[in-house]
C-alpha cells in the first residue's frame, strides 16, 4: 500500500470527498491540516500552489477531482467499469461547475445583490443538477447511482450538499430533493463513514 499524505487547511471543504474515500475504503493515510497562518510557508512547496494535494509515496496529486478519480479507481469505487466510471467523472464535473457558481466575488456588493447571485446560483444551477443526479439515482432503481453498492460518486454527492449545507443552511436543499435526501441518509449510515463522521475533527466547513 503507497503512503498517503493529504494536505488541506483544518476544514472540510474540498477535502472531504477523499477523506471519505479514504474511510470507506479503511485505508491509512495522514491528514494533515494547517491554519492560514501556516499556509504561506507551504504553499511554494505545493505544485500548483494550492490544495487540496494528496502526496503518494512522496509524489504530488493536486486539485480536488483528480485526487478523487485516482482515489477511486484504487479503492475500487468508481462503479466496476469505464462507463460507470465515466459516469462519475461527468457527476462530479456537473455539481462542481454548479457550485463554482456560487464563487462570484461578493465582497464588493450589496447584500441585496449578494442574495439575488445567490439565489441565482442555487436556482439556474445548483437545484437542476441535483434533480438531475436524483433522475439519474431513480432510473437505476436502487439506492444509489449504480444500483445498491456504494460509489465514489455518491460520496462525493454527500461530501458537495455537504459543504453547500453548511454554508446555506436556510436553503433547505434537501427538502427539493428527496431522491438527494435518500443518498444522503444511506451514505451517513454507511458504517466505516459514519464512524468517520463521528471522530472527525469539528470544523465550521
Amino acid at each position: 500500500m503507497p503512503n498517503y499524505k493529504l494536505y488541506y487547511f483544518q476544514a472540510r471543504g474540498l477535502a472531504e470527498m477523499s477523506r471519505l474515500l479514504f474511510a470507506q475504503a479503511e485505508v491509512d493515510y495522514e491528514d494533515v491540516r494547517f491554519s492560514g497562518e501556516e499556509w504561506p510557508e507551504l504553499k511554494p512547496k505545493m505544485l500548483f500552489g494550492n490544495v487540496p494535494v494528496l502526496f503518494v509515496d512522496g509524489e504530488q496529486i493536486a486539485h480536488s477531482r483528480a485526487i478523487v478519480r485516482y482515489l477511486a479507481r484504487e479503492f475500487k469505487l468508481d462503479g466496476g467499469n469505464s462507463l460507470n466510471a465515466a459516469k462519475f467523472d461527468m457527476w462530479i464535473e456537473a455539481i462542481m461547475e454548479a457550485i463554482y457558481k456560487l464563487q462570484t466575488p461578493l465582497s464588493d456588493l450589496s447584500d441585496t445583490k449578494k442574495a439575488e447571485l445567490t439565489a441565482a446560483a442555487f436556482n439556474d444551477h445548483i437545484h437542476p443538477k441535483f434533480t438531475k443526479f436524483e433522475e439519474a439515482v431513480d432510473t437505476q432503481g436502487g439506492t444509489y447511482l449504480f444500483g445498491n453498492a456504494i460509489s465514489a460518486a455518491d460520496i462525493a454527492a454527500f461530501a458537495l450538499f455537504e459543504m453547500l449545507n453548511s454554508r446555506y443552511p436556510d436553503k433547505k436543499i434537501l427538502d427539493r430533493h428527496p431522491t438527494l435526501a435518500k443518498v444522503v441518509a444511506a451514505v451517513q449510515d454507511e458504517p466505516k463513514i459514519a464512524k468517520w463522521l463521528k471522530e472527525r475533527p469539528k470544523t465550521e466547513y
